[in-house]
């Protein structure tokens, strides 16, 4: 039977069922004391102005000032904005991950969006017109990047 924890002058490791702790890959562990704690890298919002019938895509990029071997995590919440309102209310969008491409979609109401996470950046692409909670003439983006140093 497989040592499945360790404690020593590196710290605590725990691996995966069927492996053993002393030999086993970074990816064959369930915990690891090494692993850096996630950290903030960036905080932001923007506000996209919604384009006229035919304009799409509405695209905004938001660079990380760093490279990484991984995808870091990001979460990003998408609100409507009407210039003379202001923040409107009703249910924000939310997308949070490190997938490569994940789309919202919604066809009651029509809203599409893109999040596409990058190793050194996110894309944000607005694909359609947003119409829930009044007129939007904004989708306003908050943003929070996180370095897991998991990767």
């Amino acid at each position: 039977m497989p040592d499945r924890v360790l404690l020593d002058a590196s710290g605590v490791r725990v691996s995966k069922l069927g492996h053993d702790v002393k030999t086993a890959a970074e990816g064959q562990l369930l915990f690891n004391s090494r692993w850096s704690a996630m950290k903030r890298l960036l905080f932001g919002q923007f506000d996209l102005p919604i384009p006229g019938a035919g304009d799409f895509p509405a695209n905004r990029t938001v660079m990380y000032g760093k490279s990484f071997t991984y995808r870091p995590l990001v979460f990003s919440i998408v609100h409507g904005y009407n210039n003379s309102v202001g923040l409107l209310g009703g249910i924000p969008h939310h997308h949070i991950g490190t997938a490569a491409y994940f789309v919202f979609y919604n066809p009651r109401p029509p809203i599409r969006y893109v999040v596409n996470v990058r190793n050194d950046r996110f894309d944000f692409q607005l694909n359609s017109s947003f119409s829930s909670d009044g007129v939007w003439t904004r989708a306003r983006v908050y943003y929070a990047i996180w370095d897991h140093g998991l990767g």
